[in-house]
């Protein structure tokens, strides 16, 4: 129906179809009145030699209409056959339809030919066999480009995604379809394979016979049980990952030191599963094709060992690594200080490494048997230490209440004041050395946070001191001597010395 305006299951525009459309009559028109011409003769009585004659004219006019109607079509079927540089695609596979595309109508002259030599030398079953197998090739293919495609509207259109649901969470679909293509080919590359099987059993070649042979059999049961064990693989993976998954998505940013130690343990324990149900599920496999695993398991163990004896700083850093993850020592998140100039954020930890993030913004990546000891800062709680110094001549009870003043007023603050735990934690007079008095003052914060506090806590000290003209140290230098009082026993005899500061001239 050259002019019917709806879809058409065939390519091209209405000149395509009108053109399509003339071949059709030739080939009908050719066929049935040629056919009919030869049968109305026989009937009449003509000669048998003069009936196979015409027979024989119609079916070389036929080729002839045949081998014009390919090579009229052979720069478009090329095209068709060449199609567009699938994404993905293998260069082996490009060159193949490149290859098929320049070579095609040749392929369908020679058939043309060979089919018409069948009938006209009167080939046993040579031309009944090859119109069969043909008519029943061009059916199965047919059917399996159908199916297939049905099989790839169906899958998208029942596993779509609401429109509204998309909008709301735009990987809900890439989640939930995530095998779907990987599914969908599989079924589009068994329907080909079925329909392959099914071309050759219908030129004779005796394709599924081939399943009934012992060989067939244990073929075919060694490929279903690979299958089953990648899906179960497969399942035990995706069950394992969205468990961890979901795990994580419960704990809140602001969780718990364990909830910091489970956020670094579990990405670890996805990688460990992933390696362990991949060497399994390889072992299977092996051992499903035939492949005796005992040599293979022996020799993985001696080269462990020999790989253990000369990687044995790799084995120490990553039982290192575990333990301290185990033992909650450190964390994703943490601000710890390892040493040997290493201090900041931990921003990852693998098997073997750790890697911070200093104040001046560098990486440090430090192997985990490199690390001695560890100075963590933001474990429980922390402290912003203040460490103030004062004249000999001050009075400490007026400075240590300017002090809890300056406390309160940090109190006050609201960008600090949720991150103070304890705002007031006097330790007293911390040292005493020739020019001055130091007093220790601590406030406790939320971890992590100290150094935050600890700023405004030394801006306000630095107001209030100033405030009330508090002297940081005396000019001079301030000897500190114990003496004895006359009139007192001695230090041997039980008695404390008395500190006295004396001022010396400069």
């Amino acid at each position: 129906m050259p002019s019917y305006a709806g879809a058409s299951p065939l390519p091209g525009g209405e000149e395509t179809r009108n053109y399509l459309l003339i071949w059709v009559r030739r080939f009908a028109c050719w066929t049935i009145f040629g056919y009919a011409l030869a049968e109305a003769g026989w009937w009449f009585g003509i000669p048998g030699g003069i009936y196979a004659l015409i027979l024989k004219l119609v079916d070389l006019v036929l080729a002839i209409l045949a081998i014009v109607f390919v090579l009229q079509n052979r720069v478009a079927v090329r095209g068709f056959i060449a199609g567009r540089p699938a994404a993905g695609a293998g260069d082996g596979w490009r060159r193949l339809r490149a290859r098929l595309a320049e070579t095609w109508h040749i392929l369908a002259v020679a058939y043309i030919v060979g089919l018409y030599l069948a009938y006209a030398l009167h080939i046993e079953g040579g031309s009944a066999y090859i119109l069969r197998a043909t008519v029943l090739s061009l059916v199965v293919i047919l059917a399996a480009q159908l199916l297939a495609r049905f099989l790839q509207q169906a899958s998208e259109r029942g596993f779509a995604v609401a429109p509204d649901l998309k909008a709301r969470f735009p990987l809900l679909e890439h989640r939930a379809n995530r095998y779907l293509p990987i599914l969908t080919g599989l079924f589009r590359a068994g329907i080909y394979a079925l329909a392959g099987l099914a071309v050759l059993q219908a030129w004779d070649v005796g394709s599924f016979a081939w399943f009934e042979s012992g060989v067939g059999r244990r073929i075919t049961m060694a490929f279903l049980s690979i299958a089953v064990v990648l899906a179960i693989a497969l399942a035990a993976w995706e069950i394992l990952a969205a468990a961890i998954e979901r795990h994580l998505a419960a704990l809140d940013a602001a969780g718990a030191p364990s909830r910091a130690r489970r956020r670094t343990l579990l990405p670890l324990l996805r990688t460990a599963m992933l390696g362990v149900i991949f060497v399994i599920a390889a072992l299977i496999i092996l051992s499903q094709i035939g492949i005796n695993i005992a040599p293979l398991l022996a020799g993985a163990g001696v080269v462990g060992l020999a790989v253990g004896f000369g990687s044995q700083a790799l084995v120490k850093d990553i039982i290192t690594g575990l333990f301290m993850l185990i033992e909650d020592q450190v964390a994703v998140g943490d601000i710890v200080d390892v040493g040997k100039e290493h201090k900041g954020v931990v921003e990852a930890i693998s098997l073997r490494t750790i890697r911070l993030r200093d104040q001046a913004g560098a990486v440090h990546t430090i192997p985990f048997s490199e690390v001695t000891t560890v100075k963590n800062l933001s474990k429980g709680h922390a402290f912003a230490v203040a460490r103030i110094t004062i004249s000999y001549a001050e009075d400490l009870d007026r400075v240590v209440e300017i002090l809890r003043g300056v406390s309160d007023d940090l109190m006050t603050d609201e960008s600090v004041a949720p991150l103070i735990l304890d705002p007031f934690d006097y330790q007293g007079v911390d040292s005493l050395d020739e020019f001055s008095v130091a007093l220790l003052l601590r406030v406790r914060t939320v971890p992590g946070r100290q150094l935050a506090v600890g700023r405004a806590l030394n801006r306000l000290i630095k107001i209030a001191l100033a405030k009330h003209g508090i002297v940081s140290r005396d000019p001079s230098p301030v000897i500190v001597t114990g003496l004895v009082d006359a009139g007192k026993p001695a230090e041997g005899d039980g008695a404390k010395p008395a500190v006295t500061a004396q001022r010396r001239s400069a």
